[in-house]
């Protein structure tokens, strides 16, 4: 299906504030440099995106999108329900290692935007909170060993997650996500 002009614009300059919001933070970037790499008209990023929120905003949900559309295909990939929990663990470290271990988006977003923007901490807990829930449907179809309830076995992995990734982009390496992992494996 061939694009819309509207949207292979807006899709130009979503791409581009993609790549500056992540690399060198929302703070940072302008919108006169995001019009400057999209190599667009001001009025064309003024007809799509109001604000410079509002362009977070949208940078937000379509990284949610497909960032959460990778999940599940990473998951439903994997036949046993345990394992699926662990293959969440995997995707991040593969997720990690493409960002070259620079931490997770909507982390760095909140740093900078979610806590003084109430619109954009809105976006960054939906996405959160989509995770937890994906985790605790998970979890409760895993047959664990139930050293944990479901809802603690949730928060530990959603935790060890978020943690690993931290430690990822800390460390610049997979390991503390591999040992939150292998940690997670002994719950199951």
């Amino acid at each position: 299906m061939k694009k819309q002009r509207g949207q292979i614009v807006v899709d130009k300059i979503l791409d581009t504030a993609e790549k500056l919001f992540y690399t060198q933070g929302y703070s940072n970037t302008g919108i006169n440099q995001v019009i400057e790499e999209a190599d667009i008209a001001k009025a064309s990023l003024y007809k799509h995106f109001e604000s410079k929120t509002d362009l977070m905003v949208a940078y937000l949900q379509r990284f949610h999108l497909g960032w959460y559309q990778r999940l599940e295909e990473a998951v439903e990939k994997v036949t046993d329900p345990q394992k699926k929990l662990l293959a969440i663990f995997d995707h991040n470290i593969n997720r990690q290692q493409i960002r070259e271990f620079g931490g997770c988006p909507f982390v760095k977003a909140n740093d900078e935007a979610g806590t003084t923007d109430p619109k954009i901490l809105a976006e960054i807990q939906l996405a959160k909170q989509r995770l937890k829930n994906f985790i605790a449907k998970l979890v409760a179809q895993s047959g664990h060993k139930k050293i944990l309830t479901d809802k603690e076995l949730t928060e530990t992995i959603f935790l060890m997650v978020e943690g690993g990734v931290v430690a990822a982009s800390v460390f610049k390496e997979a390991d503390d996500l591999q040992a939150a992992k292998k940690i997670i494996q002994k719950l199951l």
